[in-house]
């Protein structure tokens, strides 16, 4: 057999950069990830005391165009330096285990900026290793066809290793981007929004429901994963809250409901919980960030607020709540985009059981259309009560006979409508003493609403006199009088009223 040594062009290093990603972002969830993972091994080997006291510090300063990113976990020992961050694609990382195992992310900044460094000292070694990788000479020669140097050889020219004096006792490792060329990775709300739904993250204190989420996972031998993050020293959390707005107002999530994802031989793939509010039945607005159930893996996102809304039968149906999905079972393997998992047997058992489940769940009839189903009764029944006090204060006020007739006419029509709404609610509520989910939004829903429907006692139109026109002879007011009932048959009360008025003016 011919021997064969293939080469690697240096173009797969613009794939494996800016290239493989849809949002520069992307970079933020790589560094994050990384130093979770170090401050995982961090507490495992005892040099952090508790898991809590890991920190990861990011730094913008969109004027002089820089990003850092720090950890405090262990560190990589000077000896092990070239082998851990020059090599490209090669991870020692355990991928049942850990959140990053390709080796490719910590290279994500180098189609972002001039300089990429890695500043990094091993707990108990008193040196600091320096790695500085030259992003902009690395873009020269990628664009120059006259460089006839593949991806490995590429690398190493733009590579170099300083040594300094470091403390003992520091251990860390960090990461910074000079002279960014990206304004969407200079933007701190931006990122700030990024980092909120896909880092792993603890629940803001302002989201009540936190706590009997972590419960749930705890119930299930499961503990997210949650890091403390750092940006421009303000603490990051998951976005979600329990105020929010929509459409120009206040609106709050009533509560969470859970559910397991179990394979065909009943084995525990994935644990879920979603939150819904009075206003199920609509869309959330596209400004709300954290909308949609949202997969994740070691609590990192995984897609976007999209990705699994294939499995319900309305796309859009996954837009009214908030919610994750956490995939547990170890073939869950991300692919290198982190916009999915990678196509096997795990994978379909999961995605058959997820969309029976959404089936079963039904949030699209047995929340979305309970909660418009309340809400309209409801407006029903207050449009009969606004009615009947009109009719009463109106009463024989009305401009004519015919137009007092018309009014109770269309009393009598909202008096059964209300009658029907009543009785759907109360057939609502019959369900909610079965289901949680629905019982909250009955309370919620008709709280403090007067649901009692009775019928006005004097149902009888009265008599009005004719009205007389000063400029007009016997016959020829008898003849407006007519006109006035035509129009009183034919056009609306307030359209009729405006009219007559009119007449009525100009022969008086």
């Amino acid at each position: 057999m011919e021997d064969y040594s293939p080469v690697i062009g240096k173009t797969v290093i613009e794939t494996l950069t800016s290239g493989m990603y849809d949002d520069a972002r992307f970079v933020f969830r790589e560094y994050v990830q990384n130093a979770a993972d170090q401050i995982d091994v961090a507490f495992e080997t005892n040099v952090l005391r508790n898991k809590a006291d890991g920190r990861v510090k990011i730094t913008i300063d969109p004027f002089a165009k820089y990003i850092s990113v720090e950890d405090n976990a262990t560190g990589i020992p000077a000896s092990e330096v070239l082998r851990f961050l020059g090599d490209v694609a090669k991870s020692e990382k355990d991928k049942t285990k850990r959140k990053g195992f390709r080796g490719i992310g910590r290279l994500g900044g180098l189609g972002y900026c001039d300089k990429l460094i890695f500043e990094t000292s091993a707990h108990g070694e008193d040196v600091q290793s320096i790695m500085t990788l030259d992003a902009k000479q690395l873009r020269k020669l990628i664009e120059d066809n006259n460089v006839d140097l593949d991806a490995s050889a590429v690398i190493s020219v733009i590579t170099s290793i300083d040594r300094k004096s470091e403390a003992k006792d520091e251990h860390y490792f960090k990461v910074t981007l000079e002279n960014v060329n990206t304004i969407k990775l200079l933007d701190i709300k931006r990122v700030t929004e990024y980092l909120s739904m896909v880092a792993p993250l603890p629940f803001h204190k302002d989201f009540t429901f936190g706590k009997e989420v972590k419960r749930y996972m705890t119930e299930n031998n499961f503990t997210l994963d949650e890091y403390n993050v750092f940006l421009n020293n303000d603490q990051l959390f998951k976005s979600y809250r329990d105020e929010f707005d929509e459409d120009d107002t206040k609106s709050k999530w009533l509560a969470v409901d859970f559910f397991d994802v179990r394979g065909e031989k009943l084995e525990l793939l994935a644990l879920g919980w979603y939150g819904y509010r009075a206003q199920s039945n609509i869309v959330l607005p596209t400004g709300n960030i954290e909308k949609g159930l949202r997969l994740r893996k070691s609590n990192i996102g995984i897609g976007d607020e999209n990705t699994v809304s294939r499995f319900f039968k309305a796309p859009r149906t996954n837009h009214r709540f908030i919610g994750e999905i956490h995939a547990l079972n170890s073939n869950f393997i991300p692919n290198a985009r982190r916009d999915y998992f990678n196509e096997n047997r795990t994978l379909q058992d999961f995605e058959k059981a997820l969309e029976d489940l959404f089936k079963e769940k039904n949030l699209e009839n047995r929340l979305a259309h309970t909660a418009s189903n309340l809400q309209r009764r409801l407006e029903e029944i207050e449009d009969y009560k606004r009615s009947q006090k009109e009719w009463e204060e109106r009463k024989g006020n009305f401009p004519s006979q015919v137009a007092e007739q018309q009014f109770l006419d269309n009393l009598k029509v909202a008096e059964t409508t209300a009658k029907r709404a009543y009785d759907t609610i109360n057939k609502i509520s019959v369900k909610a003493s079965k289901d949680k989910g629905i019982k909250t939004l009955y309370q919620t829903i008709t709280a403090g609403k007067d649901l009692d429907i009775s019928t006005s006692k004097d149902l009888t139109v009265n008599t009005y006199d004719p009205p007389s026109f000063a400029k007009l002879s016997p016959n020829e007011q008898e003849v407006v009088r007519t006109i006035f009932q035509m129009i009183d048959e034919t056009l609306p009360v307030n359209q009729a009223k405006t009219l007559k008025d009119k007449i009525y003016v100009r022969f008086n």
